[in-house]
């Protein structure tokens, strides 16, 4: 469990459950941490008032935005606290918007698979792929959310959200999806967008260690190998082990992914980026390192974005610190 226990930069992580005993994963550390949201400058904003959203589904959209975000929580508490419609209470923000979904159908031609000769039985004994006449729907969504700070008026978050549907039904035996279904999973996947651009999410995960040892000499590859091993029954030793590897060894790039991989498990992120960075340098795949960067750098956005949301009001701050327990 992710645990954020104090405020702006003293944010504290505490992992519940850092150092895990896995059996059913393999060459993998569980890696758990919070993301933040996908849209800048939203991190202060705790309440919301859901406002007027005009279009044909307008109102569908604004009760599963309100659903999505009344349903999100952090460490067990809820993010935001949301208001629909009027309230005694100012917000620190509103959110408004359309919602309009457009259907079309026309005829044309497609290719199917026909029986073009039976036997006297009734029994196809030749099929071919010819042109039928059909019949294609088409279904456009189109959304459009704004996000205004209440004080102000001013607008800091405005996003256009798209979905389409496609089909296309030859003959008595093919049928339609029902719309109503396809429209209700495009306002929820609208509305589920909006929830990741204005709040951050809490997310676990298996990352897989890296496990070559390309240029380690037969002593040294044996111990980083049972190192590897070792993350199927503990995590925690295998980080040791991995540690000791780096003593023991010339820079090498699997070691230093492991060891950052390692230290971003602890959420000492610093050190994690500082260790990522150096097996960038050696030789070997980038894309492992790249999307591990990438998540760093999220989870430090993430940790900023809280300092901002519950920086104590005489701007004070201590130290941060992460706990093991």
């Amino acid at each position: 469990m992710i645990k954020i226990l104090s405020i702006g930069k003293a944010v504290s992580v505490t992992f519940t459950a850092l150092c895990l005993i896995s059996t059913a994963q393999a060459e993998t550390l569980r890696v758990e941490g919070l993301y933040p949201a996908r849209a800048p400058n939203v991190a202060s904003i705790e309440s919301i008032a859901i406002d007027r959203f005009g279009g044909s589904d307008g109102t569908a959209l604004a009760f599963e935005i309100e659903d999505k975000l009344s349903d999100v929580e952090i460490e067990g508490a809820a993010y935001f606290k949301v208001m629909a419609g009027r309230s005694a209470i100012e917000p620190d923000a509103t959110l408004s918007g359309t919602a309009t979904t457009g259907i079309e159908e026309y005829e044309t031609t497609e290719k199917r698979e026909r029986c073009v000769e039976r036997d006297d039985k009734g029994k196809c004994e030749k099929r071919k792929s010819i042109k039928v006449a059909c019949l294609k729907r088409v279904i456009d969504f189109e959304a459009q959310v704004r996000l205004s700070r209440f004080s102000d008026g001013q607008t800091i978050y405005a996003e256009r959200k798209f979905d389409g549907n496609e089909e296309t039904v030859c003959g008595r035996k093919e049928s339609f999806t029902s719309r109503e279904d396809i429209i209700r999973g495009m306002i929820n996947s609208a509305a589920y967008s909006v929830r990741r651009d204005l709040a951050p999410i809490e997310r676990r995960e298996n990352i897989r260690v890296l496990e070559s040892r390309k240029g380690m000499d037969k002593a040294n590859g044996k111990f980083f190998k049972a190192a590897v091993k070792m993350t199927k029954t503990d995590e925690r030793e295998a980080c040791r082990m991995w540690d000791q590897a780096a003593v023991n060894n010339a820079p090498h790039r699997s070691i230093m992914f492991n060891r950052g991989l390692c230290a971003e498990q602890a959420g000492v992120l610093d050190k994690a980026l500082t260790l990522y960075a150096e097996a960038e340098q050696l030789a070997g795949s980038k894309t492992e390192i790249d999307l591990a960067i990438s998540r760093v750098e999220d989870r430090q956005r993430a940790l900023d974005d809280w300092d901002i949301r519950y920086a104590s009001a005489d701007g004070n701050e201590t130290v941060a610190t992460v706990k093991a327990e």
